[in-house]
């Protein structure tokens, strides 16, 4: 059924096996409500030009419009890979599953608390400390999803390495304000 080169399954065959123990209409749906509800903070609190300018921060930051692309896609991300392992069928790994999907939890509210405190709140030192917050969680979000299944915790690291870089730009910001 699956096609096998060299005694090893191909990437296509291993990324069929992967969703046929999960349901991916699930996973669209969270990573579609939680991008919604990250873009409603962000109608919320307002555009971030305001903030950029009044901190006088605009030339250490990329364009705007690529921060939100990437901000927006990362809240995508996650969504879908806690959408993909919230229904997966495990195995055994129940507990690994609903650990990372409470600490997703946790991830997705902090995450989403960090944008008021930086552009809304002007509160440069505890959006810094949040950010860290956020990294650490991350972090065993995507080891316990890679635990429950490879593609999720794949998924996450593309959100991590995006997290390691608002961190560095947050701190950047930090210790020029």
């Amino acid at each position: 059924m699956h096609k096998r080169k060299y005694g090893k399954m191909t990437v296509s065959a291993w990324l069929n096996s992967e969703m046929e123990q999960s349901n991916p209409i699930v996973m669209v749906v969270i990573g579609v409500l939680l991008t919604i509800v990250a873009l409603l903070v962000r109608a919320g609190v307002g555009s971030p030009y305001e903030t950029i300018h009044a901190m006088g921060i605009a030339e250490i930051i990329p364009p705007v419009w690529i921060m939100t692309l990437l901000w927006t896609l990362s809240f995508l991300i996650v969504g879908c890979a806690a959408g993909f392992v919230l229904a997966f069928r495990t195995c055994g790994r129940d507990t690994e599953k609903y650990r990372g999907g409470m600490f997703f939890v946790l991830l997705a509210v902090l995450e989403i608390c960090w944008y008021p405190l930086f552009f809304g709140a002007h509160l440069v030192f505890l959006s810094a400390l949040a950010s860290i917050l956020i990294l650490c969680l991350a972090l065993t979000v995507t080891f316990s999803f890679y635990r429950v299944t490879k593609f999720a915790g794949m998924l996450l690291l593309l959100h991590d390495v995006w997290l390691v870089y608002m961190l560095i730009l947050n701190f950047a910001v930090l210790f020029r304000a």
